[in-house]
């Protein structure tokens, strides 16, 4: 596994946001955006993947999340795909590939429809596609259901980095088992000193982010006018490792249509988290989007 080797602070309103090279910076850039109460560690696995590819892989925290969780709002995707843009102007990339996944594939519709003249190759890792609300439901009345877990992580205090660790290790999601990979995802969001530690994604940030999910016009608008075709990636397992998977087929066929330029690639024997936590996966996604290791 790949450990950033540079941190570089990007001036974006409000402060700084953290953005972490992996590798040694030569190579095509792929900007790398993460979920919704995740990080840059997401991608270590996968960094390594990009990097035997010949790219140079660059991993954001987003605003509230990681070494950015200090920058204020306001949040949601069009603040973020903001953040984004302020990023590609900084390094001076020319159309750099965006790959979000989960959250981060909202983020990434919402930079390329906005600024559809910074970006170059789209992908959507079981992302960025807003998924429909229940009948007779509105956001509000979703949103418990949506973020409940995750909120109550954020407000619970933990002693040591091990009692964060095994507060995680026995997710479903880490089936196939855990690993150094997992320890630091973990260790880094761990903030603050024992025994009042905390995660360190801003539950407002949370809050604000998980609005823009459900049929966002701002979502709808940039996936429905992608010019070229872009990949979307829909992990076989959900976040809880069942069966369907986050996006299940069924919501798919009856979504996918109204985005003619989106490709639907399937992820077989993956979970919405393993895809880039486990080294087979993280290969997987990497084989779908580049190919081959050069």
């Amino acid at each position: 596994m790949s450990l950033p080797t540079m941190l570089t602070l990007v001036p974006v309103t409000g402060g700084s946001l953290a953005v972490f090279r992996y590798g040694d910076g030569l190579g095509e850039p792929v900007l790398l955006i993460h979920g919704v109460t995740s990080s840059n560690r997401a991608f270590q696995l996968f960094a390594d993947s990009l990097i035997a590819r010949g790219k140079a892989p660059f991993a954001v925290d987003l605003r509230g999340r990681g070494d950015s969780n200090s920058l204020p709002g306001p949040f949601g995707m069009a603040a973020h795909a903001g953040d984004m843009a302020a990023v590609i102007k900084h390094f001076g990339w020319e159309r750099p590939d965006v790959i979000g996944h989960s959250m981060g594939g909202f983020v990434a519709a919402a930079l390329v429809g906005l600024y559809p003249e910074l970006v170059g190759e789209v992908v959507f890792a079981d992302g960025g596609v807003p998924l429909p609300l229940p009948a007779g439901m509105t956001v509000e009345q979703v949103m418990p259901f949506v973020l409940g877990p995750a909120l109550a992580r954020l407000a619970m205090v933990f002693e040591s980095k091990d009692a964060y660790r095994e507060y995680w290790k026995p997710q479903p999601a880490f089936a196939k088992g855990w690993s150094a990979v997992m320890d630091e995802y973990v260790d880094y969001d761990l903030r603050g000193d024992a025994p009042n530690m905390k995660a360190s994604t801003n539950p407002a940030a949370v809050e604000a982010d998980s609005r823009d999910l459900f049929g966002d016009d701002l979502i709808v608008r940039s996936l429905k006018g992608l010019t070229k075709q872009s990949l979307f990636i829909k992990a076989e397992r959900g976040l809880q490792n069942e069966e369907k998977g986050l996006y299940p087929m069924a919501v798919l066929d009856a979504v996918l249509p109204q985005y003619p330029m989106l490709k639907l690639e399937f992820l077989p024997d993956c979970n919405h988290y393993d895809m880039f936590t486990e080294a087979s996966g993280a290969e997987k996604v990497a084989q779908i989007i580049y190919g081959d290791r050069t």
